[in-house]
């Protein structure tokens, strides 16, 4: 990956934030140009699980003052609450189809002789 589709990936991820963050009932956001930089819906949602992962990670240090940590917690759950619900709805989503997946597995059972 070059340095311009990096940046491209990185502007993409931090605009769907900032739409997600204000939304009231967000949605994962898709078009053209996100089939172009994620290939799929999938890789849209992995992308941003990862890039949730990182911002915990790298904003929630454990060695700043308790005050400074709770405001940081706090505008980071102000930040991506957005995609947090939609990584929730979607991860409920695919429990659902994985359980009607299930039932549709098991069918009806034939005796054998």
């Amino acid at each position: 990956m070059t340095w311009t589709e990096t940046h491209r990936r990185w502007q993409a991820l931090r605009s769907i934030e900032e739409q997600l963050a204000d939304a009231t009932n967000p949605e994962l956001p898709w078009n053209d140009e996100l089939a172009l930089i994620f290939g799929d819906r999938a890789g849209l949602l992995a992308a941003l699980r990862y890039r949730h992962h990182l911002s915990v990670n790298t904003q929630m240090d454990t060695h700043l003052p308790e005050r400074v940590l709770e405001e940081q917690r706090a505008e980071l759950i102000r930040r991506t609450r957005g995609v947090l619900r939609v990584l929730q709805a979607e991860a409920d989503a695919d429990h659902v189809r994985g359980s009607q997946d299930h039932q549709d597995k098991r069918g009806t059972t034939r005796a054998v002789a």
